[in-house]
């Protein structure tokens, strides 16, 4: 009898057990939030991770817009569900989604607020004048007119207000070059106050020549410039753009960026469709002689926004401008100057020259910006002179208030070993764009000499790491240079495009470096190093499927590597199989020519 009831009794426990575990399996099976499949799993494969031991797997699975699991391929694909998209790399690989610093012709509010080309080195004063009036002809009074010229001995010699008011008597009117220097007329020059630093004055008079700089020019770029609304076509456009993006293995957009650019981005962001995430250095000390009224009234918003895009930084203007127009602000005088240049040897200091100094400059705005609490980005600065005034600037304001988030500025076309040694110091980053050497060097030649060129160490990116830097690599331009693996081919090969020839053989990086500087380090540039920068579990699932093998291709042929797939948060935004090669007008033509903009 005691048999019978302890059978009953186990019997009965069993059942019981039994019935709360199906209820358990139930529950969970009704509960996504706590297991559910991965939502897409990438096998067979070499997933290049990039994080700082460079460790490598053969698959990843993502959920939820992170990285689920990194490992083989027999353990990933048992995440997989029935609803997973599978994907077979049939031994591609698979690196972190590029990170772009630096590349002007994204941020589209800078495309459309350029003005109309005049190119005065080839038409002369008086030809250039004609072609500036019959554009002012057709304006309505009052309407604000502007050009956009290459810097030459035209504009800086011979341009002055007193030839644009009689072309000009009812419209301001402006030319601006790249090099942050501008020629207006009388009309345009009562925008800006009489003691706003940056308006050049005749030694002799005393009167303003109608040639403005720094502050002056700030005031008319930004406060008085007319903007074009943000339209629905705009919008697209933008869209557009940051497809081409993707097709180019990028995930991560980040640069200066004035309130045009981020009022398009913004809303492309506000209706959740950025297909890159978007990082601002934003423009707002940028020759703004009112600095710190702006700085008090805004706040301090580095790091503001979400991972999709936010401000990590503000930016000032550069103290030095482009090599091919002779104004490289260099330690070492050129051997020979370009007929068009009128800067002369070493180039010019911005921050000292054409009506600035120091005080009332963007010296002072980096040290204010420091003390409000917002780092410095995303700054033009070529030359290795200009990068010592840079971190002279750096070095005081750190002195004041030490140095927070990440600090850096851009393109790093030759640098000091000692002041590379005085970044490493201060934590500051350097940005670096190979193609200024590796596209086309023949102007650097020219001017500097062969041998000058290598023993100047342009793009020194070997010596900055080994001294315990990490740089990263950036585009600047459109055109096939914009794309990240002709960056990184440049810089393992140290081999120019027009040539032939191999610029400093002993600073050459190896490929894993090459990786890093795209993606780990460039993470850590934008305060994003726990998010993004390597496939690690946990992080935002962005990524690039090359068609091929990054580690064993020749080298002369990782720039060949396409680009299959470019993931951003676990999402397919580009799809080489379906999206086919996509093009611009403007940027796979090499320039931002006008055609595309909306009127």
């Amino acid at each position: 009898m005691r048999k019978c009831h302890l059978l009953l009794s186990i019997a009965l426990t069993t059942n019981l057990v039994l019935t709360i575990g199906s209820s358990r399996a139930q529950q969970q099976a009704l509960a996504p939030e706590v297991i559910a499949y991965a939502d897409m799993v990438l096998y067979n494969g070499k997933i290049l991770k990039a994080d700082d031991q460079f460790t490598t797997a053969e698959a990843v699975a993502i959920r939820d817009g992170k990285f689920l699991a990194v490992g083989d391929s027999d353990r990933i694909r048992r995440m997989a569900g029935p609803s997973t998209q599978q994907i077979d790399l049939k031994g591609r690989s698979v690196v972190p989604g590029f990170i772009e610093p630096h590349l002007h012709q994204v941020w589209l509010g800078q495309i459309f607020k350029e003005g109309i080309s005049i190119r005065l080195q080839n038409l002369g004063l008086d030809r250039g004048l004609a072609e500036i009036k019959k554009v002012v002809d057709k304006a309505p009074p009052g309407e604000w007119v502007f050009f956009k010229d290459s810097d030459n001995k035209v504009l800086y010699q011979q341009m002055n207000r007193k030839v644009l008011d009689p072309i000009s008597p009812n419209n301001p009117l402006v030319i601006i070059t790249n090099c942050n220097v501008g020629v207006v007329n009388s009309l345009a020059l009562k925008a800006v106050p009489p003691e706003t630093a940056g308006i050049v004055k005749d030694p002799k008079t005393g009167e303003a020549t109608g040639m403005v700089s720094g502050f002056a020019l700030g005031v008319i770029e930004y406060d008085m410039r007319p903007q074009p609304p943000i339209t629905e076509e705009a919008i697209q456009l933008q869209k557009q753009v940051l497809k081409k993006v993707n097709s180019l293995g990028m995930t991560t957009i980040m640069g200066q960026a004035q309130g045009l650019s981020v009022s398009y981005l913004k809303e492309v962001w506000a209706r959740g469709e950025l297909t890159a995430r978007i990082r601002v250095g934003h423009e707002l000390v940028r020759q703004n002689p009112n600095a710190e009224a702006y700085l008090k009234r805004v706040g301090n918003l580095s790091g503001f926004g979400d991972s999709m895009m936010k401000i990590h930084g503000t930016t000032v203007q550069p103290v030095d401008c482009q090599s091919n127009t002779g104004d490289m602000l260099t330690w070492k005088p050129k051997i020979r100057e370009l007929d068009t240049s009128p800067f002369g040897p070493n180039g010019s200091n911005h921050w000292e020259s054409y009506g600035n100094d120091l005080e009332h400059s963007e010296w002072q705005n980096i040290i204010l910006a420091n003390r409000y609490g917002w780092a410095i980005t995303s700054v033009h600065t070529q030359g290795d002179q200009a990068a010592s005034v840079m971190l002279d600037a750096f070095e005081k304001a750190n002195r004041e208030k030490p140095l927070k988030g990440r600090w850096g500025f851009d393109h790093a076309l030759t640098r000091t070993p000692d002041d590379i040694k005085r970044a490493v110091k201060l934590g500051v980053i350097y940005s670096v764009a190979p193609k200024y050497v590796f596209q086309d060097p023949t102007h650097l030649v020219y001017q500097y000499g062969a041998d000058q060129v290598n023993g100047m160490g342009f793009t020194p990116v070997r010596t900055m790491i080994d001294s315990g830097m990490k740089p990263i690599i950036e585009a600047d331009i459109t055109g096939k240079w914009s794309a990240p693996l002709w960056l990184m081919e440049a810089l393992i090969t140290r081999k120019d495009e027009k040539m032939g020839r191999i610029w400093g053989p002993d600073l050459r990086i190896t490929r894993q470096e090459a990786l890093w500087m795209k993606t780990n380090w460039t993470a850590y540039y934008s305060g994003d190093e726990k998010l993004l920068g390597t496939i690690e579990t946990g992080k935002l699932a962005d990524l690039v499927v090359l068609g091929g093998d990054y580690m064993t291709v020749p080298e002369e042929e990782i720039s060949e590597i396409p680009i299959d797939l470019t993931v951003v948060g676990g999402r397919v935004v580009y799809d080489r199989s379906k999206d086919g090669i996509i093009r611009l007008p403007y940027w796979d033509g090499g320039s931002a020519d006008q055609s595309f903009v909306p009127r």
